[in-house]
């Protein structure tokens, strides 16, 4: 290395030539070069400096990045714990709710029962007379049939006695259906749901209250066509209980009446059967007919009812 005239640095390059003592000497001046290395030197220097921030900041955010996950991670554990108690407390409440609804459902049902018994047996002391005069009939009959069969056995006529035993015991056994209908009727609880014939359930209802219905002159009409042989799907107790209690309801109200009436007519509408309990009494009024099906809603003085049984059978 050597300098110029002018003191700046140059690189002189000396090559002998084919002349006696002579060499070609060339001088090329450095501040060009020197001042493009040291530029490239430092781009070279801010890109590698660029870089390694670029790389500092990078592992930077891995690393924040990393710890936000770890802390969101263990707050997402934190909340699904805390989350996953509460329904396990609501769970719990729940199940204690329901525990209680069930109970407290049992008990209605077995208040609403013992209403219901309770509702029967006060019936009954009214119902006794009329079972009474409905016994008393075939009682009566039974001792003129004995009588007579005796007086047929000393004549010597075995068949006419025998005739009069037979009516004795059809007597009998109407009576048994009369009292079996009254101890059905007081007789704790629903009884079984399934088909009822539904002229038997009227005919025990009729053995039960009709002799109040002659009593006071009312006039009671009662299905006896194919109608009245349909089939429901019901508690015998439980519709027993339902149609005394509509006919006692409506021979109250038409109680005062000279032409009092009451009547009992069944239709097929669909699959249902349709019992209606109507009567010509004075009607409901208007105060309690918004309340008439009301738990304990009565009215003595209403006059018109009716009821259905559904899932009629031919």
């Amino acid at each position: 290395m050597s300098r110029l005239p002018d003191g700046s640095p140059a690189i002189t390059v000396s090559l002998p030539v084919p002349i006696s003592g002579w060499r070609l000497v060339h001088m090329e001046p450095l501040d060009a070069a020197l001042r493009t290395a040291a530029a490239r030197t430092r781009w070279a220097t801010a890109i590698a400096a660029m870089l390694t921030i670029a790389t500092m900041l990078g592992a930077w955010w891995l690393y924040e990045r990393r710890k936000r996950n770890v802390g969101a991670r263990a707050e997402l554990e934190a909340e699904v714990a805390r989350r996953t108690a509460e329904l396990r407390a609501t769970a719990d409440r729940l199940q204690i709710e329901v525990e209680q609804r069930e109970a407290s459902d049992q008990r209605f049902r077995q208040a609403r029962e013992e209403l219901a018994h309770a509702n029967r047996v006060g019936s009954i002391g009214t119902i006794t007379a009329s079972v009474a005069h409905e016994i008393n009939q075939p009682v009566a009959a039974i001792r003129t049939f004995a009588d007579n069969a005796a007086a047929f056995l000393d004549r010597g006529e075995p068949a006419r006695a025998a005739n009069n035993l037979q009516s004795i015991v059809d007597l009998t056994s109407r009576i048994g259906t009369i009292t079996a209908g009254l101890r059905r009727y007081a007789r704790r609880g629903a009884g079984s749901i399934g088909p009822v014939a539904l002229d038997e359930a009227i005919d025990g209802v009729r053995l039960l209250i009709g002799d109040r219905f002659r009593a006071k002159g009312v006039t009671l009409d009662l299905p006896n066509g194919p109608e009245a042989r349909l089939t429901v799907i019901a508690g015998r107790v439980r519709l027993e209980q339902v149609l005394v209690n509509l006919l006692q309801n409506a021979l109250d109200a038409v109680a005062d009446r000279r032409d009092a009436r009451v009547s009992v007519t069944v239709g097929r509408k669909g699959r249902d059967v349709v019992l209606t309990v109507a009567d010509n009494g004075p009607g409901i009024e208007a105060d309690i007919a918004d309340h008439l099906f009301t738990p304990f809603a009565t009215s003595k003085r209403t006059a018109s009812a009716s009821a259905s049984a559904s899932r009629a059978t031919s």
